[in-house]
């Protein structure tokens, strides 16, 4: 059989969580509002791609993103905390899934975070989750 094999690049991506996720954060939780998440404008093209394999079903990507969450930064800010505590989160998602009959795909995957002065990298972790 013939590998039927497409290479894609990936050009725009905005999703908007809505649902909070609880922050512990020196000692204190606090809600972090939505999640905002849109491509890394800054990272280098060949970090955004994809290909998609017919012949097995399947698709990979890779592609780097900013993760930001407005409300919680506001929050930081108001408290007078370093700018640098209310920047994005930076991460590599690593995604892969099946290519459905509609030609659609579901796609999950981890997410390698960029040091960030939030966060514990050891004590931290992010995924995506497969949907539709």
């Amino acid at each position: 059989m013939e590998e039927q094999i497409v290479k894609f690049r990936i050009t725009n991506l905005f999703a908007r969580v809505r649902e909070s996720i609880a922050l512990e954060w020196q000692g204190k939780e606090f809600d972090s509002g939505p999640l905002l998440i849109e491509l890394d404008k800054n990272a280098p093209v060949t970090g955004n791609q994809g290909m998609l394999d017919y012949s097995n079903n399947c698709v990979q990507a890779e592609f780097q993103v900013r993760l930001m969450f407005p409300e919680f930064a506001a929050t930081l800010e108001d408290l007078g905390f370093d700018p640098e505590f209310a920047r994005p989160v930076r991460g590599l998602i690593h995604a892969e899934g099946k290519i459905l009959a509609d030609h659609s795909f579901s796609l999950g995957g981890p997410c390698d975070l960029a040091s960030h002065a939030l966060f514990i990298p050891e004590e931290t972790r992010a995924c995506v989750l497969p949907g539709r």
